[in-house]
């Protein structure tokens, strides 16, 4: 590789760069030929290009090569192959003194061309399926939403119908993006196989669901299975810089209780992809419904099942969770009692993931994070009780992302694994080789 002063590189870069190239060489097993050294280096600086301006915005091909550590000349021609790949587009005029503080004539602004490609999100929820989908420039150019009866169906049907979704998703964006890839996320434990192995909450076990999406879509080269609190922790920290040695802890509240812990900006799956699952800790011996979760488990005391009953057992009326957030705007008795509930277990839970993992900040998001608002201050209280007095106090955040957020992160994954070189999954297959394929 060339270093930003057109030499050859030390030996350690060298040996840097092979190692590079051995390692997306093992990412492209699947019937690809591995690349020789001038090529992969071409492609791997042709990624870090797309990343680059996804990150810092539309820039000139001088702030490119600043950026990259390249020759000029070395970021013209990258940006060229982008540009005939249709990938980015190089628009306008910038006087590069206003924007760096030095002099220089006037380039032309290269940005992504967010309509060359188009990855899609669909989150398979407790009674609701939303399908998402990103441009290369991360707008959202598509959403769509459907609630189902998870009593009345068969996994195979339910999986019908998120098929269904998704096609019609793909049938909107066909006249203008190419679907890159697809990632369905679910509120249970997903296998390397993409087998949904436990889905309690929706009585699923063992349901192939990757195998099905692929026969579904042959055409999508990469089609992901996840979790969806891992999803929706991945949209979260998107285009952020973690500090160093930084946690964080996610929690997505639904039916069901998700979760995930990021570390200096990377996703913690533990052993065997099982880290995160805070909904079944137990917090005491029994809780406030009996079914699916486990007695005294987490999701037993705040679970959208779990406050719903509170809120019948105060006195409350209504099956919705919509229906407790409009009692406690009207400051009805009853929920103002299940959301003091709600926060004290909240809060003691809070607790005990602070005392294990000293997270800098813990972030809730899903649906039920629409509580928080009105619950923050008993929850805090709560967390600060079950703490020892010495013991910092993370952040406590609401997500932005909503209930939308695992789909989100499905798309996002994708997004990321095709801008980023070896940031996403390999068993995904290799996004960046559809990514060269001008459409």
């Amino acid at each position: 590789m060339l270093n930003k002063h057109g030499g050859a590189g030390s030996v350690k870069t060298r040996e840097a760069d092979a190692a590079v190239v051995r390692r997306w060489n093992s990412l492209s097993l699947q019937g690809a030929r591995p690349m020789s050294m001038p090529r992969a280096v071409r492609h791997i600086n042709a990624t870090r290009a797309l990343g680059a301006i996804f990150r810092k915005g539309p820039m000139s091909r001088a702030d490119l090569a600043r950026e990259l550590g390249l020759t000029r000349a070395t970021a013209g021609s990258i940006v060229a192959e982008l540009a005939e790949a249709g990938l980015v587009v190089e628009v306008g005029e910038q006087d590069e003194a206003g924007r760096m503080g030095r002099t220089g004539r006037p380039g032309t602004i290269v940005r992504l061309r967010g309509a060359h490609s188009a990855f899609i999100g669909a989150d398979l929820a407790v009674g609701r399926m939303t399908v998402v989908a990103l441009d290369l420039a991360a707008g959202l150019v598509d959403r769509r939403h459907e609630a189902f009866t998870p009593s009345d169906l068969s996994p195979p049907e339910i999986i019908d119908r998120l098929v269904g979704l998704i096609s019609a998703s793909i049938a909107r964006l066909s006249a203008s993006h190419v679907v890159r890839g697809l990632c369905v996320t679910v509120p249970g434990i997903v296998d390397k196989a993409g087998t949904v192995a436990r889905l309690p909450i929706m009585g699923w076990r063992n349901e192939p669901l990757l195998p099905r999406l692929r026969a579904a879509f042959p055409e999508l080269e990469s089609i992901l299975v996840e979790n969806d609190a891992k999803a929706a922790a991945l949209a979260e920290h998107e285009g952020s810089a973690p500090a160093p040695g930084a946690q964080t802890i996610h929690l997505f509240m639904d039916a069901g209780i998700g979760g995930a812990v990021v570390a200096d900006g990377r996703l913690q799956r533990g052993s065997g992809g099982y880290a995160g699952e805070f909904g079944h800790i137990s917090i005491g011996e029994r809780g406030f419904v009996d079914g699916p979760a486990l007695p005294g488990s987490l999701e037993s005391f705040v679970g959208r099942e779990a406050l719903l009953a509170r809120h019948r057992f105060h006195g409350g009326t209504g099956d919705r969770l919509d229906d407790v957030v409009e009692a406690l705007m009207a400051g009805r008795p009853a929920a103002l009692a299940a959301l003091d509930d709600w926060s004290h277990h909240l809060g003691r839970a809070l607790a005990l993931l602070a005392a294990i993992f000293d997270p800098a900040e813990i972030i809730v998001g899903g649906p039920l994070a629409v509580l928080l608002d009105a619950a923050e201050p008993a929850t805090l209280r709560s967390m600060r009780r079950h703490l020892m007095p010495d013991h910092p106090m993370p952040r406590l955040t609401r997500s932005a992302l909503g209930a939308d957020g695992p789909a989100i992160g499905g798309a996002t994954l994708l997004h990321r694994a095709a801008l980023r070189f070896g940031d996403g999954p390999a068993a995904a297959g290799d996004p960046m080789r559809s990514l060269d394929r001008p459409s």
